[in-house]
């Protein structure tokens, strides 16, 4: 006798959907007891579930794995050799608050530590050279740029200057610094009430130079671009001075006035240049290394840029006269990315 063929069995419908279900149950039970053994019920069971990608987890709320912190990119180039901490502290430093720059008593220092620098050579400013890019006549030279900022920020704004020229470069240029921190130390010996030390420079664009570049133009007249250069105080080894630098409160001033400029335009200004050197800015929380322009600039466009400079220094002191903010964008832009 044959026997009926039965049609193939069929797993129950209800069955086969708690089938998914159990096993992510399952599967969650066994990881939190392995976390309540390996992770002590620290570690977010979401977290190692979400590695089995299942289905039913979709409901999770995601949570990112962590990325490394960033940069600063805007505004600031960071020298390397500047430690990670300092890297992500300057992603947490605004503006600095107003300094008083106000009283008859000289509240501002200015010098230089590379007291010959000079710029692109021009028939109004020619000098007779002491080096590559240097000269000993102070009228031609990075001297007359401080002396500038000197007579702007007391007969303009008010504010009480002292402008040392003293030559700190001999007997070798790259000992300067251990002389102009002297100089530094005495006038604030002498004169307890100055708080912001200026340390005028130019910058070095390059040796072989046949004409006057990286400026732009504003109002008609070509202006040579500033820079703040904030040292951290690590040091080449990054074990650091006995006395650091506030770097933080240096670098928050160099930002509010580096703003300021670009406020009048962007160009006029070059990234604040964060390095891990002491430039005597141990001195005071109010420390400034400025170069204006370098040795592609003319002197008479590092004269013109001083005049917003003086401006961007009077208005983080509250006593600016709104100047610095009437200028429009430039006629012409020649300066180099």
């Amino acid at each position: 006798m044959m026997r009926k063929k039965l049609p193939p069995s069929r797993p129950n419908r209800a069955g086969r959907a708690l089938v998914l279900p159990l096993l992510a149950l399952c599967c969650a039970g066994v990881l939190w007891i392995q976390g309540r053994v390996y992770y002590g019920g620290e570690l977010a069971l979401s977290h190692r579930l979400a590695g089995l990608q299942l289905p039913i987890l979709y409901g999770l709320p995601y949570a990112p794995p962590p990325t490394p912190a960033p940069t600063p990119s805007v505004g600031t180039d960071i020298a390397e050799g500047v430690s990670e901490g300092i890297r992500v502290e300057l992603l947490t430093i605004t503006q600095s608050p107003m300094v008083n720059l106000a009283g008859t008593e000289p509240k501002v220092l200015i010098y230089h530590t590379h007291t010959t620098e000079a710029y692109f050579q021009t028939p109004a400013h020619s000098y007779t050279p002491s080096g590559d890019w240097r000269t000993h006549e102070n009228d031609h030279n990075i001297v007359a740029v401080g002396e500038k900022l000197a007579t702007l920020l007391r007969e303009t704004y008010g504010i009480a200057v002292i402008h040392d020229t003293t030559d700190h470069e001999p007997p070798k240029l790259a000992t300067s610094y251990s002389r102009s921190v002297k100089t530094m130390e005495k006038y604030k010996r002498d004169y307890p009430s100055i708080t912001m030390f200026i340390d005028v420079h130019r910058d070095a664009y390059g040796s072989n130079i046949k004409e006057p570049k990286d400026f732009i133009v504003i109002d008609g007249k070509e202006v040579a671009r500033i820079m703040f250069v904030v040292g951290t105080g690590e040091g080449a080894t990054g074990t650091g001075y006995g006395e650091m630098p506030d770097f933080a409160a240096n670098f928050a001033l160099a930002k509010r006035i580096t703003e300021s400029l670009a406020g009048v335009n962007p160009g006029l200004v070059r990234n604040i240049r964060v390095k891990t050197g002491r430039y005597n800015q141990h001195i005071s929380n109010q420390c400034l290394l400025i170069e204006v322009g370098h040795n592609a600039n003319t002197l008479e466009q590092a004269l013109n840029a001083v005049d917003y400079l003086a401006a961007a220094i009077a208005e983080c002191a509250g006593l600016g006269d709104g100047a610095i903010s009437t200028t429009p964008a430039p006629d012409t832009s020649l300066f180099a990315p």
